[in-house]
């Protein structure tokens, strides 16, 4: 009886080890995880809302800075340009050369002191000049597709832009290079503070000058 029952254990055990031994284990090679989100708008950028100077001396000089805060995470690409719409300017009447409407306009209409500005994007100590809308001459911006050329008279501030050359060249200059920025970008982090400069001639007339300065921002220009 003894014997009988030891090999019914045997055979037990062998057939659960068979049973244990005869089952697949399958490990999964590859499953899709589906990851769903929404990016929210960052609430774009602010500035400074108004600067007032006093001109004492003619020349170049500062005559004020407007700080910029916020980010702007709208669809590329897109740029930041500053400009004026002087509709108040009628210059003198009968002069020999068309009078251009950039800068800061008197109060009669008749004079202008040029404005340039200054962005981080820049570089040190380079300045634009902020152009005006109705100037003879004004061009929208457009990407350059190969570095060094510039083909617009926009004032840009910064951007970013995969189609311009000039900004996915790098520091160097140059396509295809290490320091390449892929997408163009010339934004800085924020805040940030851009320099306003006049150029006051020494014939410049006394009185009060003004210019609404307009910052926009302008999606896949």
């Amino acid at each position: 009886m003894d014997m009988k029952r030891s090999l019914r254990s045997a055979a037990a055990g062998l057939a659960l080890t068979a049973a244990f031994s005869l089952t697949p284990a399958f490990g999964s090679v590859k499953q899709e995880v589906y990851v769903t989100g929404h990016v929210q708008p960052f609430g774009g950028y602010s500035f400074t809302e108004a600067v007032s100077f006093e001109v004492t001396v003619p020349g170049e000089q500062e005559i004020g800075r407007i700080v910029v805060d916020g980010l702007y995470n709208g669809e590329y690409p897109w740029i930041m340009r500053c400009y004026t719409d002087n509709l108040h300017f009628s210059g003198i009447t009968g002069s020999v050369r068309p009078p251009n409407s950039a800068g800061l306009v008197s109060k009669d209409g008749l004079y202008v002191i040029p404005l340039f500005i200054h962005s981080p994007t820049y570089g040190p100590n380079v300045w634009r000049r902020i152009p005006d809308l109705s100037e003879p001459g004004y061009l929208p911006y457009e990407p350059a597709p190969l570095p060094g050329e510039t083909t617009y008279s926009d004032c840009v501030l910064m951007g970013i832009d995969p189609r311009n050359g000039n900004w996915v060249a790098g520091a160097d200059g140059l396509l295809y290079t290490y320091d390449d920025n892929l997408i163009g970008d010339t934004t800085v982090g924020t805040p940030f503070e851009m320099i306003l400069q006049a150029n006051v001639p020494a014939a410049g007339v006394k009185g009060d000058y003004d210019a609404v300065l307009y910052i926009e921002i302008s999606p896949a220009p």
